[in-house]
């Protein structure tokens, strides 16, 4: 009689997405204030539901991350034109990107790195903040592991697997669609390809791939052409090395360990993996991107994750020499040795978890907010949805105010295309093309700007260096303080403060 296969892993798998999914739309439904770069994801999807398509009504048209604006549009058609409703997909793909992980860990190495990788994925902090919010990086992250995924599946193959390699052009080819550096996923699979099977490129459907990533090249050519063009310019290297080692040093050391086990062993199918997509991520955004974002970094981050839970996973077999011993566990205490590994390796993820707890980096509990600045202070999180709801009835008040920011996309979203009259930048083209506002680049045209119009409103924000020298200094003096604002949420691990002001109000 055949004995039953144990459902216990697909189980596990079921509940572990099942709690991912939750920990990632709990307390979403409160919508929260958008911050400045899930703006246009928003205004582009109402264009959508307006239009048909990404473009505003002075006839701008957005050509970048389009498939973000229309996965947003049909999330917003059943959620409804709100915070939630946008931000929505970037749910799914999160929840989706734990089984991607675990199913990447299995096939790299087995099933209990599998498991480890995807409950650290569920649990991380960062994993879930990114998870929820209205832009493409989480998409990014998926793609970028899936690719990883099918293309490993190509090389380790004798025969040329054309579905894992379709699979391998479909990631590529969503993810540019979502950011430019979808890229990246073409580009890591070629390079990991050409190492192992150079033979192959012979093939049609690898001339078919060469193709799909020129012609894809050709699409973002002029942020392509720009990031080249900055070549020798940056090196912001430092800056995700002081990310990973201040806030993730466990899982780093836990890491380093698992790609010198693979370089020792020669495993080197599976460490060139780990070298190509975390070395060209690495290298673009360190060196060809002008400013250090996590978010940069964040689409990699699960193999950081995944080489970690390689490593600790055989500390576990080094300390209780499981391979030397597995006849004598088995006789003296009757168990299969396949369970105490899983104890094991049990004890081990409540270490590593508690370490990563201790550190704030694990969120065992769900909340309803998680803060973008947790690692690094550079998101600028404060409650534009009040401050522009303050302004749009005080311009109601006021019929011929006028309203003047130093930001373009938040009174497009909040106050509607056209409502925006000035721009306050150092900028030498006379209009905005995005909100068709007016540019005041110097003290002397704002100053100017007061006299030609008797009332009006400026917003303004604290953190732009764009805002030409003097003007801050003058409104703090001049003009009578409305409104101030620093934070979205009640505790935040830095503040930004937003200024409303007026002039020649009753």
């Amino acid at each position: 009689m055949l004995k039953k296969k144990h459902s216990w892993p697909g189980l596990f798998m079921v509940v572990l997405l099942a709690i991912g999914f939750f920990y990632r739309i709990y307390g979403l439904i409160a919508n929260h204030s958008f911050w400045t770069d899930e703006n246009p994801v928003a205004i582009f999807t109402r264009a959508i539901f307006e239009r048909g398509k990404p473009i505003l009504a002075n006839g701008y048209l957005t050509k970048d991350q389009q498939l973000q604006y229309w996965l947003s549009s049909i999330s917003a058609k059943a959620f409804g034109l709100s915070e939630f409703g946008v931000r929505f997909p970037s749910v799914l793909f999160g929840t989706l990107t734990i089984l991607a992980t675990y199913l990447l860990g299995s096939r790299l190495f087995d099933r209990r790195v599998g498991f480890f990788a995807s409950l650290l994925t569920t649990f991380l902090k960062i994993e879930i903040l990114w998870s929820r919010q209205a832009r493409p990086y989480q998409a990014l992250q998926l793609f970028l592991i899936l690719g990883a995924y099918v293309i490993y599946r190509v090389a380790k193959e004798s025969d040329f697997n054309w579905r894992c390699f379709l699979g391998f052009l479909g990631c590529g080819i969503f993810a540019s669609l979502m950011h430019g550096l979808g890229l990246v996923v073409f580009f890591s699979g070629f390079v990991y390809l050409l190492i192992f099977k150079t033979t192959w490129f012979k093939k049609k459907w690898m001339l078919l791939g060469i193709f799909l990533f020129v012609l894809f090249g050709w699409i973002f050519r002029a942020h392509i052409f720009f990031v080249f063009s900055q070549i020798g310019k940056f090196n912001n290297f430092f800056y995700y090395r002081v990310f990973l080692t201040h806030n993730y040093l466990p899982l780093c050391l836990l890491a380093i360990l698992g790609g010198f086990l693979l370089f020792w062993r020669k495993n080197y199918r599976e460490l060139l993996l780990f070298v190509i997509f975390l070395g060209v991520q690495i290298i673009i955004i360190s060196f060809f991107l002008g400013q250090p974002f996590v978010r940069y970094f964040y689409p990699v981050f699960p193999f950081i994750i995944l080489l970690a839970s390689y490593g600790m996973t055989e500390i576990e077999n080094w300390i209780f020499e499981i391979r030397k011993w597995r006849l004598d566990i088995k006789g003296k205490f009757g168990y299969p040795v396949s369970n105490i590994q899983y104890l094991i390796s049990g004890f081990f993820v409540l270490l590593v978890v508690f370490s990563l707890w201790k550190t704030d980096k694990l969120s065992l509990f769900p909340k309803k907010v998680y803060s973008l600045n947790s690692d690094m202070q550079e998101v600028p999180e404060v409650d534009w949805k009040k401050i522009y709801g303050f302004v749009g009835q005080k311009l109601e008040e006021n019929p011929g105010a006028v309203l003047v920011t130093n930001w373009n996309d938040l009174p497009v979203w909040y106050l509607g295309e056209g409502r925006l009259n000035y721009l306050v930048r150092k900028d030498k083209i006379e209009k905005d093309s995005f909100s068709g506002a007016y540019i005041i680049n110097s003290l002397d045209k704002f100053m100017n700007l007061l006299k030609i119009h008797k009332k009006g409103f400026f917003v303004l924000d604290s953190w732009d260096n764009l805002v030409p020298d003097g003007v801050r200094e003058y409104c703090h003096k001049n003009l009578k303080r409305e409104m101030e604002i620093d934070r979205l949420y009640p505790v935040q691990p830095r503040y930004w403060t937003v200024w409303v002001y007026s002039w020649g109000m009753d």
